[in-house]
């Protein structure tokens, strides 16, 4: 990565240029820790001088706090849980970071407010999100399992992970077919 160059010609590495880039950085890390870095990745963007895959967009879907924008425009939609930048009163939530990964610094909080579970991570000083909580389904096993879906310029890809309550950076990617 420090080998690479990005300048308003675009992304390069010994001269040579790039059309198309995938980083595996997020971008609220370029954000926060590279400004610039995301200044001249937007210019290169809007000049059409590569593609970037997993365009910053992306980090709309990655934020929960998308989740609370979203219950805001659609109260008590079937398809969304109740969602705030606060504690919910009297309801089973779960607590997570804004802007976290991987089950890092999520807690799931009983309705009397006593703690149920929580992990620990690096994503504690991000602003924490409080949704409504809902069982994942669950084999024969015991195992949970949470769908999730990959994006980049449309829906292109869907993937399940299955582990524990909350799942975490051990849990596994589940192949599956859809028929």
């Amino acid at each position: 990565m420090g080998d690479v160059e990005f300048s308003d010609d675009g992304i390069s590495k010994d001269d040579k240029l790039f059309e198309f880039w995938f980083k595996l950085i997020p971008w609220e890390d370029i954000a926060i820790d590279e400004g610039e870095l995301a200044v001249i990745l937007t210019e290169i963007i809007n000049n059409q001088k590569a593609i970037i895959f997993n365009p910053a967009y992306t980090l709309l879907f990655q934020s929960k706090g998308i989740m609370k924008i979203l219950w805001d425009m659609y109260p008590n939609h079937p398809l969304l849980l109740e969602t705030s930048f606060e504690p919910l009163e009297n309801t089973k939530q779960v607590e997570k970071p804004c802007f976290g990964r991987e089950g890092a610094n999520v807690a799931i909080v009983n309705d009397d407010n006593s703690l149920e579970m929580k992990t620990e991570g690096e994503y504690e000083n991000f602003k924490p999100v409080y949704q409504e909580y809902v069982e994942f389904p669950t084999d024969s096993n015991g195992d949970s399992y949470q769908a999730g879906v990959f994006y980049v310029y449309e829906a292109c890809g869907l993937g399940f992970r299955k582990g524990g309550k909350i799942l975490d950076d051990m849990s596994k990617f589940v192949g599956h077919i859809v028929e």
